[in-house]
């Protein structure tokens, strides 16, 4: 499931640069059918995404009376046989003057696709849309009564492709660590030292039946109160949200939230959004130190695996808007226990509960919304110093609208191993970060787009999570 997501949307972002495919999951694949009922949820933040969850149900299942036939056409849509590469590292370190744990890593891993033909079927649209006038749905069917009550809009599939053969994919995968850990009571009394070491490749394989649809676009369906459908047929998909159709956003997202980052932007220029979402982050730092620390743990567990992270999101939404129940227990693989284990820590909260979760959904909201190596760059980061120091240049780039003094730089980041990954972390979401002379400047280099503020969101969300013990990141002193 893991491995076909990846490759779905790493897919999707190399034939559609314009956004109007939505990535398939493996399970969703026999749903993915013309006319296919599909939900489409709002995004909650000026910076997300709309989410698509395909339905067991058609058109056709909805309709009062009479099916509509959708006239199709099917062609080759393009040969598909690909390697992704990736490398990283990391370490976490936690402890006191009590006990002590370092842990370090590194790996590399390689993903290979053989997906030969894929093939491509969409329907006539006029047609479709002379079909579809004067036609009503079931206003009884149970999936209508759930979209008269929620906020969530109804689309239907227009296109989708899928693989022609038996396909496959492959990942193999080498990692290596090691971990070392003290433990000391009275001087005469106790000390304990371990250190361990760990080896292992991992080789996958995954087979795709013929028929597996990999991207598939809509089309919005509205439903007047009399029932009568009407078809809108502007694209759709996971670029063509546009803010300014949804009124129904945060608080949080304000006017300033309108306007996209453009090419040439200094950092500087996000300040006043930035500090107005640092305010929602105060409230991490009142939970426990413990807290704190066992809930950065456990996302480090989760930030690399998307579908963890999207379940997670999605569970956070939920619990924070109050319009729902838990979800149901659809938590994946050996994941599982850490999203549990974080819902039930924030749960658990007596104070401030209801911030608490909206902030955490900002929060991991923000890391969804990271290119892959943006993720892998930023998990690496996160121990305490890795994080103070991210949160410490991030508030000097939103202070300086000129260039900083390289000297002005965090400590830690002016090491070349680490100024390397910070000039990598930021360039994955389109920041320009360069020395030059005794200088360092930071330019947004994107058309227009928010992934730099999201970046920003991110760390300063993860810095208010590190031990209290430590010095503080600043991210809410400044607000105070």
């Amino acid at each position: 499931q893991e491995m076909f997501d990846k490759v779905t949307k790493q897919l999707v972002r190399q034939i559609d640069p314009n956004g109007v495919l939505i990535p398939a999951s493996f399970n969703d694949s026999k749903k993915l059918k013309l006319l296919a009922v599909v939900w489409k949820k709002p995004k909650m933040w000026f910076f997300g995404k709309a989410k698509y969850s395909p339905t067991h149900f058609t058109l056709n299942d909805l309709l009062e009376k009479g099916e509509i036939i959708p006239e199709r056409d099917e062609r080759d849509f393009l040969k598909c046989n690909a390697t992704y590469k990736s490398s990283g590292s990391g370490s976490v370190d936690l402890g006191n003057e009590a006990v002590g744990l370092n842990v370090t890593g590194q790996g590399s891993s390689e993903l290979h696709l053989s997906l030969d033909t894929l093939r491509k079927e969409d329907m006539d649209i006029p047609k479709l849309l002379k079909d579809s006038q004067g036609r009503k749905v079931n206003l009884g069917h149970g999936l209508i009564q759930q979209f008269l009550k929620g906020k969530i809009m109804l689309t239907l599939l227009k296109e989708r492709i899928f693989t022609t053969c038996e396909s496959a994919i492959s990942y193999t995968g080498q990692e290596q660590g090691s971990c070392s850990s003290t433990l000391k009571g009275h001087p005469m009394k106790m000390a304990m030292k371990a250190k361990g070491e760990l080896k292992c490749n991992s080789d996958l394989k995954m087979n795709i039946p013929a028929g597996t649809v990999f991207a598939y676009s809509v089309i919005k369906m509205s439903i007047s109160s009399d029932g009568y459908i009407e078809l809108c047929f502007e694209p759709d998909g996971i670029e063509s949200d546009d803010i300014s159709e949804d009124p129904d956003y945060s608080e949080v997202d304000g006017p300033w939230a309108l306007q996209e980052i453009e090419e040439g932007y200094s950092l500087n220029s996000l300040k006043t959004a930035l500090s107005d979402v640092q305010t929602r982050f105060c409230v991490l730092t009142d939970l426990t130190s413990e807290c704190r620390s066992t809930l950065l743990l456990h996302l480090r567990e989760i930030l690399l695996d998307r579908p963890s992270l999207s379940v997670l999101v999605d569970r956070l939404e939920v619990l924070s808007s109050g319009e729902a129940p838990l979800l149901q227990n659809e938590l994946l693989d050996n994941k599982s226990h850490f999203i549990s284990e974080v819902l039930d820590l924030l749960k658990s909260e007596p104070h401030n509960s209801e911030q608490i979760l909206v902030a955490m959904h900002m929060l991991l909201s923000a890391v969804e919304e990271l290119t892959d190596a943006g993720l892998q760059l930023l998990e690496s980061f996160c121990t305490s110093e890795g994080l103070r120091s991210l949160q410490d240049l991030v508030n000097l780039l939103m202070a300086n609208s000129e260039p900083l003094s390289k000297d002005a730089i965090p400590v830690f980041l002016q090491k070349d191993d680490e100024f390397h990954r910070v000039v990598d972390l930021f360039k994955s979401c389109d920041v320009l970060v360069k020395r030059e002379d005794d200088l360092m400047f930071a330019d947004v280099t994107c058309e227009k787009g928010f992934l730099p503020f999201v970046l920003c969101i991110a760390i300063s969300g993860l810095a208010c999570l590190i031990d209290s013990n430590n010095e503080s990141t600043g991210v809410c002193s400044q607000n105070d």
